[in-house]
């Protein structure tokens, strides 16, 4: 089955843990037997920047990975350090948030993300909450980002909250921040961005880059998944 290579854990001396994303049943924990071996035969395409044609085998308590046969190679992603941080941190999150359900949208959503990623001359951190807040919309967590989530007022949106999922106008604003939630302001500039990170115009989001945006989104994707999610441990 085709399948993405999220995540490895080592086990015991010779053996790994293996975190897919299939086109065929979403995420997939299974072990591969010998894969710290050198001379593994598998080993070598388990890595993030293949897209794999996967031999899993169902066990009584545990799936087997018995073959990993490369279909595509992301060469550029290979050659760049900004791009394999990005991508690595990405598939941490997918392995976080994702569940073993068949979720055809999702491998889509991962494999045009990935083409992207390997054929932009520029990246940046915005690129990687993109596709969180993708996920996010995915897996049913879509905020409103056109009205004001209390009066639906689309004038004046100045703030967003996290918590209650979504834009914020002035009036609002004024009478939750009296309140002691927590609520975040938004520039003009701002809301665009957020805007941009939960759609797919990478190359928009590549344009329209904040880090108050970027902060936001990852903060809506940790309060609504209820996971601590890695931050990304590199600037580009």
């Amino acid at each position: 089955m085709y399948a993405f290579v999220l995540r490895r854990v080592d086990l015991r001396e010779q053996d790994q843990a293996v975190f897919l994303y299939t086109l065929e049943k979403g995420k997939i924990d299974c072990l591969g037997r010998g894969l710290k071996k050198i001379l593994s035969k598998n080993s070598a395409f388990l890595e993030p920047f293949f897209l794999i044609d996967a031999e899993i085998v169902p066990g009584k308590e545990v799936n087997y990975l018995t073959k990993a046969v490369p279909v595509f190679t992301y060469k550029n992603i290979l050659e760049s350090l900004e791009k394999m941080v990005l991508l690595q941190t990405v598939f941490r999150w997918l392995s976080d948030l994702t569940t073993s359900e068949r979720e055809p949208r999702i491998f889509i959503l991962i494999k045009n993300w990935v083409e992207f990623l390997d054929g932009s001359e520029k990246v940046n951190n915005a690129l990687a909450y993109s596709f969180l807040g993708n996920i996010m919309v995915q897996l049913g967590f879509a905020p409103e980002l056109d009205s004001c989530i209390f009066c639906q007022s689309k004038n004046n949106l100045m703030a967003f909250y996290p918590a209650a999922g979504g834009v914020v106008c002035k009036n609002c604003f004024v009478l939750k921040k009296q309140a002691d939630v927590k609520i975040y302001p938004l520039r003009a500039v701002d809301l665009q961005a957020i805007r941009l990170l939960f759609g797919d115009n990478w190359e928009k989001v590549l344009e329209e880059n904040t880090e108050i945006a970027n902060r936001l989104v990852f903060l809506y994707a940790q309060y609504h998944s209820e996971k601590k999610l890695i931050k990304i441990t590199s600037l580009v």
